[in-house]
């Protein structure tokens, strides 16, 4: 499906927004790991859920929908049996990292694969060694540090070490090694996306596990944790937030609401708001209640590792800022869904605006945008940030393979269209 966007001023209206698919993810986990059932509320239901929650039952959790968006998890006990079969990651980087890690915990064999990005953007090289050093056994099957992967237990616990530049790996190790036969010593060095990171470590101390945390860069973790069944309700996902109070900002005569937002939530997209009020924003937060009015904004520079889901709409915002805007520490970018720099780069640069590529960011100054034809690059958060950006340029612009915005924010064109937005889809 594509996705035809004119120029929209004067948005109006309240947005719902998904729940978020990072505490999602984790809450299934910790579920699965669990003894005894455990209820999920309102978690994040995607075609990465479903694979998450298929791979779960290949290794012995019981994973079923109850009636008012309920999940209930009956879990294994910290007691992982090998899946029988190949565990399809899908698109998910989350279900490749952290299920090769749970795969650590099996006595047999576990193979993991999922389609052309993880089997050639999303490295796991890292994981691996790490793997490997902690007494499991780990491997990709070209060779190339990419999945396939093959994967064996178990887990025994020790000292590893790792390049923590991207968080995933990581959280995957922190979650295993909850289960480990003996203590280990994680050594984490450049330590990055930690919001992330404390995503995994807040669902971690919920759940009673017990380690120790000397500022990201090194951690201890008890092994032979257990824990009970419990209850937990997702909060709405800050990540999908931003596109419409972006929108709000660049477009002229706007004001959008988004309800039931939690500035006390671990997710680090949160901290966007402030960015954003420091270019001149007119955002309020009263009840929960984001409101974002048109704003004039001025292009500053941003370090943009605490909140790397939102580099490309950063970029957006820097192209109708004052000024020049800079985005920095943002290298992680290039292995995500697409390459991230590159993809925006080449978006904004056929919609007319003047802008630098750099190894970790990008330099952008701002101006008028044009209508184009921009390929999504299968990349969900490559469609809503075209889709936003288009909002404000000059003509039509056409986003070309949008399915893939299920991934985090199914309703997206239908929520945006509520705002008063002009798009048709064909």
């Amino acid at each position: 499906m594509d996705l035809i966007v004119g120029k929209s001023p004067n948005l109006r209206g309240v947005i719902k927004i998904p729940p978020n698919k990072s505490h999602s993810f984790r809450a299934m986990i910790m579920a699965s790991l669990a003894e005894g059932v455990s209820r999920i509320m309102a978690p994040a239901i995607s075609n990465d859920w479903m694979l998450g929650a298929e791979a779960m039952e290949m290794f012995g959790a019981h994973v079923e929908p109850k009636a008012g968006g309920v999940w209930e998890i009956i879990g294994t006990g910290g007691k992982l049996r090998t899946p029988e079969d190949v565990i399809n990651c899908g698109n998910s980087g989350i279900i490749l990292r952290f299920f090769t890690a749970l795969g650590a915990c099996c006595e047999g064999f576990t193979v993991l694969t999922g389609d052309n990005s993880l089997r050639h953007i999303r490295p796991c090289q890292p994981l691996i060694d790490a793997l490997n050093s902690l007494g499991a056994w780990a491997v990709s099957s070209k060779g190339d540090g990419h999945a396939p992967l093959l994967v064996r237990g178990r887990l025994k616990g020790g000292r590893a070490e790792i390049d923590g530049t991207d968080s995933q790996p990581v959280s995957a190790l922190l979650m295993a090694c909850s289960l480990a036969e003996a203590p280990t010593d994680l050594v984490v060095h450049n330590p990055g996306e930690k919001p992330w990171v404390g995503v995994t470590l807040e669902w971690l101390k919920r759940c009673g596990a017990e380690f120790s945390n000397q500022d990201y860069s090194h951690y201890r973790i008890r092994g032979k944790s257990r824990w009970k069944g419990f209850e937990a309700r997702i909060p709405l996902d800050w990540s999908a937030a931003l596109y419409p109070i972006v929108a709000a900002l660049i477009t002229p005569g706007s004001e959008v609401q988004v309800p039931g937002m939690d500035l006390d939530d671990s997710q680090g997209d949160k901290l966007v708001i402030d960015v954003l009020r420091e270019m001149g924003a007119d955002i309020q937060v009263r009840d929960g209640v984001v409101i974002a009015r048109s704003s004039s904004l001025k292009g500053m520079t941003i370090d943009c590792n605490n909140f790397i889901d939102q580099f490309m709409l950063l970029a957006v915002v820097g192209a109708f800022a004052e000024g020049q805007t800079e985005l920095t520490n943002a290298s992680i970018c290039r292995q995500k869904e697409c390459d991230r720099i590159s993809e925006i780069v080449k978006a904004l640069r056929m919609m007319g605006a003047s802008v630098q590529e750099k190894p970790d960011g990008i330099v952008i100054k701002g101006g008028r945008l044009r209508g184009a034809r921009v390929d999504s690059a299968h990349d969900h958060r490559m469609v809503m940030t075209i889709a936003v950006a288009a909002l404000a340029a000059d003509g039509d612009t056409t986003i070309y393979n949008i399915d893939c915005v299920k991934k985090t924010f199914p309703a997206f064109v239908d929520q945006m269209q509520g705002l008063g937005v002009d798009f048709q889809t064909r």
